[in-house]
């Protein structure tokens, strides 16, 4: 099965690189990957470094890398710029922003996950959550999204989704480039809306996010959008937000209480071409307790 993973960056090499070679070590067992990052002109010299790794891996069996570096109007462009590039022969496709990092097998799981259904259009996989030190933090299951909830509620995350090519393309669906930190929670409610076939595996440990205390989803302008976005909605829609927060909230410790905790995770470090793997002392699905994680292997 063929991966189409798209990147947007700008000015984030030492995250970026980290990115790419977590894509990069997930060829094999049947899985090919085609990897195109989205650079916004970065001045960091994120440009060099993309020409040379696309250099040296022009002839990776069952890898191909691609890149540009032109100015966007920010992250969801260049998202919505790399889809337009899909190629003919992806047969699924998803994005990792460059903070995120693939973790080992998670794409072989999820071609798994669309040999084994296959009307499923999405899959939909769990997702850890790292600090800027790559310290665990906690992992989030993932759960069927209704529409009522998604109405105000991002029932999905990027890192862990990924859409069967042909049924992604039929739709049309791309981010809303007006908006710089909600666009995420409105595609995806378009996406929900468009009743697709969802394939859930909560035991599919996919990802990994990274809070590096600059993620938009925290920023004062999320908060403005935020605001006017539930102005604009009817009130009993907004009125219903807390519910469809906290009924969210309880599928996802439903489902991690039936799945089997995470012991560890491996993911690329700055400068290393090999993982670095951290075992998990206190797992949990709930972002608000403390966690440690200590290297537990180099």
């Amino acid at each position: 099965m063929k991966f189409y993973i798209v990147t947007p960056t700008y000015n984030a090499l030492s995250w970026l690189e980290r990115n790419v070679r977590s894509v990069a070590d997930q060829v094999g067992q049947g899985v090919e990957v085609h990897h195109h990052v989205q650079d916004g002109g970065s001045a960091d010299g994120t440009p060099q470094w993309l020409n040379d790794w696309q250099r040296k891996h022009s002839d990776a069996p069952g890898y191909t890398f691609t890149y540009e570096s032109v100015r966007d109007a920010g992250m969801y462009d260049a998202i919505n710029k790399a889809w337009d590039k899909m190629p003919s022969d992806a047969a699924v496709t998803a994005h990792l922003n460059s903070d995120e990092q693939y973790l080992p097998g998670a794409l072989k799981g999820v071609s798994e996950a669309f040999e084994a259904h296959s009307a499923a259009e999405i899959v939909l996989g769990t997702y850890i959550i790292v600090d800027a030190n790559s310290r665990y933090i906690c992992h989030r299951r993932p759960v069927r999204p209704a529409r009522w909830r998604s109405q105000t509620v991002c029932e999905i995350i990027t890192c862990s989704c990924f859409h069967r090519v042909d049924t992604f393309l039929r739709r049309g669906i791309r981010f809303d480039t007006r908006y710089r930190a909600l666009a995420d929670m409105l595609f995806y409610r378009e996406i929900v809306n468009s009743a697709p076939r969802f394939c859930v595996r909560p035991q599919l440990i996919t990802s990994m996010f990274t809070v590096t205390g600059d993620n938009l989803a925290w920023s004062q302008a999320s908060q403005n959008e935020w605001d006017a976005e539930m102005n604009r909605l009817p009130w009993y829609v907004s009125r219903r937000h807390g519910i469809a927060y906290r009924v969210n909230n309880l599928l996802r410790r439903i489902a991690d209480m039936l799945s089997p905790a995470p012991g560890k995770y491996s993911i690329y470090m700055p400068q290393k071409d090999e993982r670095d793997t951290y075992c998990i002392h206190r797992p949990t699905a709930h972002w608000g307790m403390r966690t440690t994680a200590d290297d537990a292997e180099k």
